[in-house]
């Protein structure tokens, strides 16, 4: 879904599961599901748009074309930042590539705040990792097909 003010791709919202104890019968037209509204934003919360909380999600903080400078785990997302969490406990610079390991895409970044192990990251732009080389891409977890 886009959004017409940012022309940004916002992310999915996360899901909250409920327990079924019984499916109705294959073929019949008996079907049960609920919509859910987005987490509302927090009063004092201080970002441009909401963030989506993510499960089992991780990535990796990039320097140059693809040397992993740490990885991480990704705490939450909005359409235009992400919320880490770093396996090291290491200062960043400011300017920052952070590649994201289930989409495989890779974005450059600028560190809004880091306290310890979590940083907040506002992303700017995603790079084309067309340019990268085979070796890079494999350092990424990206497989090529022959």
């Amino acid at each position: 879904m886009r959004d017409q003010r940012s022309h940004a791709t916002a992310a999915p919202p996360s899901l909250e599961a409920v327990k079924v104890t019984s499916l109705p019968a294959p073929g019949s037209a008996n079907v049960a599901y609920m919509v859910l509204s987005p987490p509302s934003k927090a009063s004092g919360d201080k970002r441009a748009e909401r963030r989506w909380r993510t499960h089992l999600r991780s990535g990796k903080i990039v320097a140059g074309g693809a040397r992993i400078v740490t990885e991480s785990q990704v705490r939450d997302r909005s359409a235009r930042g992400v919320r880490l969490k770093l396996a090291a406990n290491i200062l960043l610079p400011k300017r920052i590539r952070f590649f994201d390991d289930v989409g495989k895409r890779m974005y450059e970044g600028v560190v809004a705040w880091q306290r310890g192990r979590d940083i907040g990251i506002s992303l700017r732009q995603e790079v084309d990792t067309r340019e990268l080389t085979r070796a890079e891409l494999f350092k990424l977890g990206i497989k090529l097909k022959n």
